[in-house]
């Protein structure tokens, strides 16, 4: 009923999974955060503002934000701030997007190997991956505050720890994004690279065009062969 691609079957031994836009149906969720956290301060949400914090780890994006703005909050401030709006959000709402566990439980009976890897807090992951009943089936995560030095999904980094903790070279990974500049990343890093559409996460239906064309597989819809 959820098919995986035979040829992803054959290819790979492993997948690697972002979560937010993703398998996480939460990026409205985001936005709509930014939305009220700034005009609360008078300012309204511009497309270059989503662009730029959707791709980057929160740390940065906190410091842009209270940088931008000219904001009396620190960035560390902004990140309580935007914490406590979303946890509740993670640990009694967010689903998982329609066919992706279905697709993942299927990949994990077949003997593939899962991994996440995520710009989100553990705390929220593992509470919407748990509330949604597939935290258990991944057999290793990372977050970017797992990576030192500032780095982000724009580096291969993340995908090449998370790949050595799952004991699968890279070549045998295929790591699933929903963001532009995440997949070049993983590419980068010599991973086979599969675009998951989002809306915000694409951007634009020219954004998605490329992002398709420049991946090695696509999904449109997890229930759905692509």
């Amino acid at each position: 009923m959820f098919p995986i691609p035979d040829i992803i079957i054959s290819d790979y031994d492993a997948l690697i999974l972002d979560l937010d836009g993703t398998i996480l149906d939460s990026m409205d969720l985001w936005n709509e955060v930014d939305r009220i956290f700034l005009s609360e301060r008078g300012i309204e949400l511009t497309p270059d503002y989503t662009e730029y914090v959707k791709s980057v780890r929160i740390e940065q994006a906190a410091s842009y934000t209270a940088s931008r703005y000219g904001l009396k909050e620190s960035p560390e401030q902004i990140i309580g701030i935007w914490n406590a709006m979303v946890s509740d959000a993670y640990r009694k709402e967010i689903p998982l997007k329609k066919g992706a566990a279905e697709y993942l439980l299927k990949a994990s009976s077949l003997g593939m190997k899962l991994g996440f890897a995520t710009a989100l807090s553990f705390d929220n992951s593992k509470a919407a991956l748990e509330r949604n009943g597939i935290f258990d089936i991944f057999d290793a995560h990372i977050t970017l505050d797992d990576i030192d030095g500032g780095i982000n999904k724009e580096e291969p980094d993340v995908y090449l720890k998370l790949a050595g903790m799952l004991g699968v070279p890279p070549e045998r990974c295929l790591v699933y994004e929903d963001i532009p500049k995440a997949l070049e990343g993983a590419r980068k890093g010599g991973f086979s690279t599969c675009a998951v559409y989002d809306r915000i996460g694409a951007g634009s239906d020219e954004a998605w065009e490329a992002m398709m064309r420049s991946s090695d597989h696509s999904i449109r819809d997890w229930r759905n062969e692509n």
